[in-house]
């Protein structure tokens, strides 16, 4: 095994460079707002492809990803999209409503689903072949039946979208991070922390056994 430093630095710096250029295309590819469905399997499949090392052109294998999850993942982004939007105008009624209950505890329901499905939907679409409800279905569930793994993905993940949104101050570094390098850091966080929920679901090698 090469414990040489310089190795170390070089494929760390190589890493580095991959995952901006990753980062790049994502928000590229997100532009039109309803492509980021397929952006998300794209960027979720160039980011495990990479961390697990194995021989890969970043540009046209994101690219490729990209096309076979066209469909799928708009349809599935779009019904996100349109709970997003029903959150907002949710949230301002909640916001003058604070004694309503139920309406608050809808709202609770709503938002647990929405940003639990939307840690797995997109990893899940990458991986397995299905229909878009089945997988948003699936997405859920698979949240709640590996809590412990939803919950530190769902610190990883919407945790500095949160810092984002709570300091404007700081939104000149905030947007350098995210054009730059935390939408691949979402991505890393998801595959290292799925790999260990997946592995349930994956066929298993029977070499391995």
């Amino acid at each position: 095994m090469d414990f040489n430093p310089e190795n170390r630095f070089f494929s760390f710096m190589s890493l580095l460079g991959d995952l901006i250029l990753l980062n790049v295309l994502f928000l590229f590819t997100s532009l039109p707002v309803v492509t980021i469905g397929p952006s998300c399997c794209a960027l979720y499949l160039s980011v495990r492809k990479r961390l697990e090392n194995k021989e890969s052109y970043i540009v046209r294998d994101y690219m490729k990803a990209w096309k076979e999850n066209f469909v799928n993942g708009i349809c599935i982004w779009i019904v996100f999209l349109a709970a997003l939007i029903l959150m907002a105008f949710f949230s301002s009624y909640i916001a003058s409503h604070l004694t309503n209950l139920p309406a608050i505890v809808l709202y609770l329901i709503i938002f647990i689903w929405l940003s639990f499905s939307l840690l797995y939907a997109f990893p899940l679409q990458a991986t397995f072949i299905n229909t878009p409800w089945r997988i948003i279905l699936n997405s859920f569930l698979t949240s709640l039946r590996h809590l412990t793994w939803t919950i530190p993905l769902f610190l990883a993940t919407y945790l500095p979208l949160t810092i984002t949104l709570v300091f404007p101050n700081a939104l000149g570094l905030t947007l350098v991070y995210w054009a730059f390098i935390g939408c691949s850091l979402c991505a890393v966080f998801s595959v290292l922390i799925l790999r260990r929920v997946l592995v349930f679901y994956l066929p298993k090698d029977p070499e391995a056994e």
